[in-house]
Protein backbone atom coordinates (compact mmCIF):
# COMPACT_ATOMS: atom_id res chain seq x y z
CA UNK A 1 0.00 0.00 0.00
CA UNK A 2 1.55 3.56 -0.67
CA UNK A 3 1.86 6.25 1.71
CA UNK A 4 1.83 9.74 0.85
CA UNK A 5 3.81 12.11 2.54
CA UNK A 6 1.33 12.94 5.34
CA UNK A 7 1.01 8.92 6.30
CA UNK A 8 -2.30 8.70 4.83
CA UNK A 9 -3.37 6.21 2.31
CA UNK A 10 -4.97 6.72 -0.65
CA UNK A 11 -8.04 5.52 0.30
CA UNK A 12 -7.56 7.49 3.09
CA UNK A 13 -7.41 10.85 1.22
CA UNK A 14 -10.58 9.48 -0.64
CA UNK A 15 -12.44 8.71 2.53
CA UNK A 16 -11.43 12.64 4.26
CA UNK A 17 -12.35 14.02 0.68
CA UNK A 18 -9.28 15.37 -0.17
CA UNK A 19 -9.06 13.45 -3.44
CA UNK A 20 -11.55 12.46 -5.47
CA UNK A 21 -12.97 8.52 -5.87
CA UNK A 22 -12.15 7.84 -9.64
CA UNK A 23 -14.68 8.77 -12.13
CA UNK A 24 -17.91 8.69 -10.22
CA UNK A 25 -15.77 11.51 -7.21
CA UNK A 26 -14.52 13.55 -10.19
CA UNK A 27 -18.20 13.59 -12.09
CA UNK A 28 -20.03 14.43 -8.83
CA UNK A 29 -17.39 17.16 -8.68
CA UNK A 30 -17.48 18.55 -11.75
CA UNK A 31 -21.36 18.66 -11.66
CA UNK A 32 -21.23 20.67 -7.85
CA UNK A 33 -18.71 22.81 -9.47
CA UNK A 34 -20.74 23.18 -12.75
CA UNK A 35 -23.80 24.30 -10.51
CA UNK A 36 -21.85 26.65 -8.48
CA UNK A 37 -20.87 28.11 -11.05
CA UNK A 38 -24.33 28.87 -12.96
CA UNK A 39 -25.61 30.24 -9.39
CA UNK A 40 -22.66 32.86 -9.74
CA UNK A 41 -23.60 33.99 -13.13
CA UNK A 42 -27.43 34.21 -11.93
CA UNK A 43 -25.85 36.41 -9.02
CA UNK A 44 -24.40 38.34 -11.58
CA UNK A 45 -26.77 38.80 -14.02
CA UNK A 46 -29.29 39.99 -10.90
CA UNK A 47 -26.96 42.61 -9.89
CA UNK A 48 -26.30 43.81 -13.90
CA UNK A 49 -29.72 44.24 -13.77
CA UNK A 50 -30.27 46.10 -10.67
CA UNK A 51 -27.53 48.23 -11.88
CA UNK A 52 -29.27 48.56 -15.33
CA UNK A 53 -32.40 49.30 -13.46
CA UNK A 54 -30.62 52.36 -11.35
CA UNK A 55 -28.98 53.72 -14.99
CA UNK A 56 -32.45 53.94 -16.24
CA UNK A 57 -34.22 55.60 -13.30
CA UNK A 58 -31.18 58.43 -13.42
CA UNK A 59 -30.79 58.69 -16.95
CA UNK A 60 -34.36 59.30 -17.52
CA UNK A 61 -35.67 60.60 -14.07
CA UNK A 62 -38.11 58.00 -13.09
CA UNK A 63 -37.44 58.05 -9.71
Amino acid sequence: MDRYPNGMSRSDLIYVGEIAEPLTGRLDWLKSERAKALDEIDQVNDYINELDDEIQRLEFGDE
